[in-house]
């Protein structure tokens, strides 16, 4: 092997390591920009989550299990206003929709005019796409 052949394999795997290397860098510069801006797919499903409220004191709900219903929003769009609606182990006619300011983080936390009061019973939640329930609503 002549010494003048040496430089062109050379020269071919120079080329092949720098357009892997670009590549390779912008492939993760994107994936970066991506994720700090929350782009899909790495931003997580939207979640709902039912809880106990306060205690409505209210005459047709006296029971220790009475409760309002309140809902936790994760991983919704910022600054969105999500409906909620809400049915129960005895159906969905007792319940008024809830309307949900989602915050800058795309979160929200609150409680609704409703209230539910059978220990055994359960409560579900739909706002937007996403569904949370409590089962059993518990004492």
């Amino acid at each position: 092997m002549s010494t003048a052949e040496s430089p062109a394999p050379l020269k071919r795997t120079s080329t092949i390591v720098t357009i892997v290397a670009t590549v390779l860098g912008t492939v993760l510069a994107y994936l970066s920009l991506a994720a700090a801006v929350k782009w899909p797919p790495f931003s997580p499903a939207a979640s709902v989550a039912v809880v106990k409220g306060a205690h409505p004191r209210n005459d047709n709900c006296p029971g220790s299990s009475c409760a309002f219903i309140s809902v936790r929003l994760e991983n919704f769009a910022p600054g969105s206003v999500v409906r909620c609606t809400f049915t129960s182990a005895e159906g969905a006619e007792f319940f008024v929709p809830y309307d949900a300011l989602i915050d800058d983080e795309g979160n929200h936390s609150g409680q609704s005019t409703n209230y539910y009061g059978q220990p055994d019973g359960w409560v579900s939640a739909t706002c937007g796409e996403a569904t949370g329930s409590l089962k059993p609503w518990g004492n």
